[in-house]
């Protein structure tokens, strides 16, 4: 089966897995079959469309995977970026297959897989050294407002690393463009102090407080918020992790509410 025209896009038959045609905004139909088609697929273009999977590891969201089956009947877990890089000239297999380069993504976003998204880059080590040109993109994602996170992941470092470089602690001659965050009110212990200036601060009456919780989305595991009232100010703190989230909780009453409670009554 050649090329087709499937929801308004051009598709291309996908190279090693001719059962399937490939979109180029990635999007994947299953177009053949060894069966005899059912009445509900007769006629149509094609039969079915591949979900793709992102799954989320370490609290990081992976590339998207697709399940094909080979015409020797075989199930694959194939990326579908690279899917895509092959189908549309981006890349060859062969270059993937050497490990030294992999698909990035320009806006940063691993879900937006149109070919015009794609990049052939460098693989990176885990937090490996970045040149002066991977600095000039990652200033250029910065300010069209990309997750810190994304680009992060898009270059291999740290999100620590990438925020460095926005407030110009690193590959900004020293000189922090973006003002450290600061506490509302005096803190001793300057881990705890360093801690509470990255809350989001809300003014409130001054003589309410009310011990630090985790607020949970059920719906979404990774969406929790630290909040607490501390001397008449709200503080309120995204975390990702909820075990961790609770640790946190723990020490911030422990010292908040147990060690300085004689400032609280006097």
């Amino acid at each position: 089966m050649g090329d087709l025209t499937i929801n308004n896009e051009k598709c291309y038959t996908v190279s090693g897995f001719e059962r399937y045609h490939i979109s180029e905004s990635g999007r994947i139909y299953r177009t053949d079959s060894d069966k005899k088609r059912s009445w509900r697929t007769k006629g149509k273009i094609y039969i079915s469309e591949n979900k793709i999977h992102f799954r989320i590891r370490n609290n990081k969201l992976r590339p998207g995977l697709v399940s094909l089956t080979d015409t020797e009947g075989k199930l694959h877990s194939v990326s579908v970026a690279s899917l895509v890089a092959i189908t549309f000239g981006i890349t060859t297999r062969k270059q993937l297959e050497t490990k030294k380069q992999t698909i990035g993504y320009k806006d940063g976003n691993i879900k937006n897989l149109h070919y015009s998204n794609l990049i052939l880059t460098e693989r990176r080590k885990a937090n490996s050294k970045l040149s002066l040109e991977d600095v000039k993109h990652i200033k250029k994602h910065i300010k069209k407002g990309v997750p810190l996170n994304k680009i992060a992941y898009l270059f291999s470092v740290s999100e620590m690393q990438i925020n460095r470089i926005k407030t110009g602690e690193n590959w900004g001659n020293g000189k922090r463009k973006i003002k450290a965050p600061k506490v509302p009110f005096e803190i001793e212990d300057g881990r705890v102090r360093k801690y509470i200036a990255t809350f989001n601060k809300e003014e409130t009456t001054k003589n309410i407080r009310k011990t630090f919780s985790v607020k949970r989305n059920p719906k979404i595991p990774t969406d929790n918020t630290i909040v607490g009232i501390v001397k008449g100010y709200k503080l309120s703190l995204k975390h990702k992790n909820i075990t961790r989230a609770r640790e946190i909780v723990e020490r911030l009453n422990k010292y908040f509410f147990d060690y300085k409670m004689e400032k609280y009554t006097s």
